[in-house]
């Protein structure tokens, strides 16, 4: 071999196809890359939303579970109405309660709130939100503010539900019946983006004492 054959670089044909190569490899190590990415924020969001979903149906199974309503005070009967947005069920659930103690705070358990569950349509019209209100000392004169609190976004539909025979009827009272009257059993649905339902029943132990509970909103007998 000669010294000037030994010193031969690369054509210009090899090097226009070793970049062509590796092209090739980086194109297609970043689209693996994205891909991966792209599963872990969908997995992210599935579990946020099964996350936020679990911790609202929570919340509202252990509130209803605390309800009450007195035949001696209107404004503590249990109502419901189902209207939709942008064609997603949205019920608006208003009923009183015994609340939880507040963790760290001053209000003892056995208080009794206004509780309101509702949900406004999102900014883009795509979702439902789903909120919280609470009121404080509802069977009184007051000015403490409502507090709001968002339980859940990225829903397509929260509906609730009460047991008519055999069937599930989405408004309360019934038509013709007591408006003080508590359902023995109340159903709600929350139905996450990817269109999966959550469905739970809770018993309202209180049903059916409404005629026991003086203005108060204590039972009989409580100290």
């Amino acid at each position: 071999m000669s010294g000037a054959a030994g010193r031969r670089g690369f054509t210009l044909l090899e090097v226009l196809l070793t970049l062509a190569i590796f092209s090739v490899i980086i194109v297609l190590l970043l689209s693996s890359f994205m891909g991966t990415e792209r599963a872990r924020e969908i997995l992210s969001d599935r579990y946020r939303d099964s996350r936020q979903l679990q911790m609202s149906i929570d919340r509202i199974g252990t509130d209803l579970q605390g309800a009450f309503s007195s035949n001696r005070i209107e404004g503590t009967a249990l109502v419901c109405h189902e209207d939709t947005f942008s064609g997603k069920p949205a019920s608006t659930l208003v009923f009183t309660a015994y609340g939880l103690p507040e963790s760290g705070g001053s209000r003892p358990g056995g208080d009794i709130v206004k509780l309101k569950y509702f949900v406004k349509l999102s900014r883009d019209g795509l979702y439902l939100e789903l909120y919280r209100e609470e009121s404080s000392l509802p069977l009184i004169e007051n000015r403490i503010p409502t507090r709001e609190l968002r339980m859940a976004d990225r829903l397509l539909g929260f509906r609730v539900e009460f047991p008519n025979g055999n069937t599930w009827t989405t408004e309360w009272p019934r038509d013709g019946g007591r408006k003080n009257a508590l359902p023995s059993r109340v159903a709600f649905i929350l139905t996450s983006a990817a269109g999966k339902e959550y469905r739970r029943v809770v018993s309202l132990p209180l049903a059916g004492e409404e005629a026991t509970l003086p203005y108060s909103g204590k039972r009989k007998g409580a100290g």
